[in-house]
């Protein structure tokens, strides 16, 4: 008989993750060993439990979304990642793609997609919800001419991630695992190619540029 697919969930709204944990407990082969509301708790149930398939929230406080999907493949390469997200922009996509994960549910879709999702990553495959699908379909192949956001490195989008939710760079340096000294280099290289000079600036080109959840 083939064992149920073990599944962690982390959302910061409680709610949601409770209503995540219930569907996922009712659904037939599901299994959810942990349920955290940040990803620096979901690295550590990973390290403890080595589940199939871990359901990332990204607008969560703590180590950036992107970044842990990366630590979880890091952990147990055999768990697979599945972004979960009130928004299906661009930016987001690409670096849910990007870090690995292999599919991206909206939370505006059918919960039940999210079911499917887990399925068909369980199973190698990959899974986008509809209105994720529907996204991807319009992007295009490259970057307009008017967007900088291209010119960052994933390093410096992760940054600039962290800015625009109000850290410092005394706060982000632990979450990226990098000295503050390499922090400010990244703010500085921010500044230069987006041609932006104060930390106000940055955060309200990462929130226009829908790099962080509203």
């Amino acid at each position: 008989m083939q064992s149920n697919q073990s599944v962690i969930i982390a959302d910061d709204h409680s709610l949601i993750r409770s209503a995540l944990v219930a569907l996922l407990n009712d659904s037939a082969g599901l299994d959810v060993v942990a349920d955290v509301e940040n990803a620096d708790q979901a690295l550590r149930e990973t390290a403890k439990n080595r589940p199939d398939v871990v359901v990332l929230d990204i607008d969560m406080p703590g180590v950036d979304a992107f970044q842990a999907a990366t630590e979880v493949r890091q952990i147990s390469p055999k768990t697979e990642v599945i972004f979960l997200s009130g928004s299906c922009n661009d930016h987001f996509i690409e670096s849910a793609r990007a870090s690995g994960a292999r599919g991206y549910v909206y939370k505006g879709d059918d919960p039940e997609e999210l079911v499917a999702a887990i399925r068909a990553v369980g199973k190698g495959g990959s899974f986008y919800s509809t209105s994720v699908s529907e996204r991807i379909a319009t992007m295009p192949g490259q970057k307009g001419g008017g967007s900088r956001l291209s010119l960052l490195s994933s390093r410096e989008l992760e940054t600039l991630r962290y800015i625009a939710k109000g850290l410092s760079k005394k706060e982000i340096a632990p979450l990226m695992h990098i000295s503050v000294k390499t922090v400010d280099k990244h703010v500085t290289q921010l500044m230069t190619k987006l041609e932006i000079h104060d930390r106000v600036g940055l955060s309200r080109y990462a929130i226009r540029e829908g790099l962080i959840e509203p």
